[in-house]
């Protein structure tokens, strides 16, 4: 599957950034596609650091790396605009239903035969698992191809004809937090039964 992927990469919510470590050493260093991270860089103090660092030791320069800090929504807007096209993208930011739904607006900017995967995709997370279904739902030019774990896996079979996100979607997935999170209560206080 990643040898057909040599468009840039995007990695959603990296933490430490040991899963982006492990994508890019997957490609040989004179093959590697453009990796690109959109993060807050506040999940934890030094974060940046720890990135860096986690990268170093595995012999990956960190200055490789299109680091865009921020929060997804508005850093969708300027790759947008600036016309960015991506192969592959790998989504793990803040796993409530609003930001995977905003997250998944990434997708506009996927090349056709690209891949998505999300990661968390499991009843643990009712934000992920409800984004992903409204997802397929409206968006029939994405297919799953895989599942394994809490890891859910699209592919881009067709250009879109409209936003695969629209503003509507996003407004949608707000409603929805509290019979989610209620939800999640729920089934939280059974499991202790």
């Amino acid at each position: 599957m990643a040898s057909a992927l040599t468009g840039a990469h995007l990695e959603i919510g990296t933490a430490a950034g040991g899963t982006l470590k492990e994508m890019m050493l997957i490609y040989p260093v004179a093959v590697r596609p453009k990796f690109v991270v959109v993060d807050p860089m506040t999940y934890f103090d030094d974060q940046m650091s720890i990135i860096e660092q986690n990268l170093r030791s595995s012999g990956i320069d960190p200055a490789t790396v299109d680091f865009r800090r921020g929060y997804s929504w508005p850093l969708f807007q300027e790759a947008l605009k600036a016309k960015d096209r991506f192969s592959f993208i790998f989504i793990d930011g803040h796993h409530g239903v609003k930001f995977v739904t905003q997250d998944l607006a990434w997708t506009r900017l996927l090349d056709v035969g690209g891949i998505v995967a999300l990661h968390d995709h499991s009843k643990r997370f009712p934000g992920v698992l409800w984004s992903v279904r409204r997802f397929l739902k409206v968006n029939k030019n994405y297919e799953k191809i895989a599942e394994t774990g809490a890891l859910v896996i699209l592919r881009k079979t067709a250009s879109s004809p409209r936003p695969e996100v629209t503003s509507m979607d996003i407004l949608l997935a707000a409603l929805m937090k509290v019979p989610l999170n209620w939800k999640r209560s729920f089934d939280r206080r059974i499991s202790r039964a």
